[in-house]
Formats: structure tokens, sequence, C-alpha cells
């Protein structure tokens, strides 16, 4: 697993990496966020940034913080440079930069958390958007199997958990056998729900990832189960609130 630094470090590098495309790459689709463009994405994370500070800041028993965020990301207006985008999201990692055990509001809770949990979903967030942008431009992928670990395990505990909680959702448990470097398979995790049917998946770290976010994938393979298990857990992220970016 990551550090508190390494993860504050890899949502340092997102950033810089979405924000810092030419204006050619800024105007290409981003096929895994239908209708967005490069800076679509580089605009979702500046807005909502917003949110994660107010958050970050407050305590866990003010849910009122993440609503007082969206309405401070109208301070952005459409078309502001990714520059100043950038700027907004390094804004929020700073905030993590103290005591990581320091309380504050997380909304995949939807109450309780710490910096360390923030930390832990800035590094999987916005990875996940820069592995959209990686796939929109061609690039080859830059998130490592330890970053894709690190996610997943996030993703588990806390991420997944709450988009199906916000989206009124219970699909069935979830068993990951991760492959390493050379296809040898690492230890399994399995995620647990009260919902009918299970399903266990095979593949790279980043490509189960991009599976369980709901993003085009290459080689996961079901192993044993209801493969429609996975196809709910993949519709998840799409149908519980999110923010998006400007029109």
């Amino acid at each position: 697993m990551l550090t508190h630094q390494e993860r504050i470090d890899t949502a340092r590098s997102a950033v810089e990496y979405i924000c810092g495309r030419s204006d050619d790459e800024l105007r290409q689709p981003v096929p895994n966020c239908p209708g967005w463009s490069v800076y679509h994405a580089a605009s979702h994370i500046g807005r909502v940034a917003f949110a994660w500070k107010a958050m970050i800041l407050a305590t866990p028993d003010d849910p009122e913080s993440r609503n007082r965020g969206y309405a401070e990301a109208d301070r952005l207006p459409a078309g502001t440079d990714t520059a100043t985008l950038a700027a907004s999201a390094h804004d929020a990692i700073d905030q993590l930069v103290d005591d990581p055990d320091t309380a504050a509001y997380f909304s995949m809770t939807g109450g309780h958390g710490t910096r360390r949990m923030w930390a832990s979903h800035a590094a999987t967030e916005l990875g996940i958007h820069r592995l959209d942008v990686e796939s929109a431009l061609g690039h080859d992928y830059s998130m490592t199997e330890v970053q894709a670990a690190d996610a997943l395990a996030y993703s588990f505990e806390f991420f997944l958990p709450g988009m199906a909680n916000a989206a009124d959702a219970n699909p069935g448990s979830v068993t990951l056998i991760p492959l390493g470097i050379d296809s040898n398979e690492l230890t399994s995790t399995t995620m647990e729900t009260d919902g009918e049917g299970a399903v266990t998946l095979r593949g790279s770290g980043v490509d189960l990832l991009l599976a369980l976010w709901g993003r085009a994938h290459e080689s996961v393979e079901v192993v044993d189960g209801d493969p429609a298990v996975l196809d709910e857990w993949r519709s998840v992220p799409a149908t519980a609130i999110q923010f998006g970016a400007w029109d």
C-alpha cells in the first residue's frame, strides 16, 4: 500500500498531467466520460476541489460543507484556464499535508473521516481521471500496480459502498484476483455485500480498477459467479450523485 505522502504525490502528479495538456489535446474527446473533452476533465478536478477543500477542513458533523464547497465552485467560470484549475486542485491537496489522522467530513462514509482517507480518495479519483485522459490521448497508462492495488483497496472499503448507498443500490459480492507483473496471482480480496449474487474477477490491477469504476478495460476474466454482478457495480458510479463539468 502507498504511504500518506505517496498518495498526496500521486494526486499532485495526476493534476499536473491532466492540466498540463496542450491546447490541441484539451480539445480531444474522452470516451470514458461521454460528452467530455480533456478540458472538461481538467475543469472537473479544478471545480470539485472546492468541495473537497470544504469537506477536508470541516468537522465530521458538518455535512453542509459539501454543498458550501459546490457553491464556491461557481467562482471558476466556464473557460477558466488550466493553470487556475490546477492551482485550485493543488489548494485542496495542500490541506492533506498536516496530521493525516485529523478528523474531517468524508462524503464516502456520510460523516466521519480523516485526511488520510481523503488522500486515498484524491489519489484514486484523480488517478482514474488520469487513466481516462491517457486512454483518450493514446498515452501509455502510468499507474503502477502498487498504485492500482492501493486504489482498489480504497474503492472496496469506501468508494464503491458509498456510491452504492448514494444510488440506493446493493449489487452482490465481488472477489478480485489481481495479477502481478509475470501474470502470477496475487492475494485476493473480497467486497462483501448484502446483495444477492457473487462474482470472482481476475486481471491486472489497473484493468480491475477500470472495470469497477465503469470504464473501458481490456483483460478482466470472470473466473466464477455471475457476470451480471460486475455489470451492476459498473453502473453504480454513473447513477450516484456526481459532480460534472461545464457544458
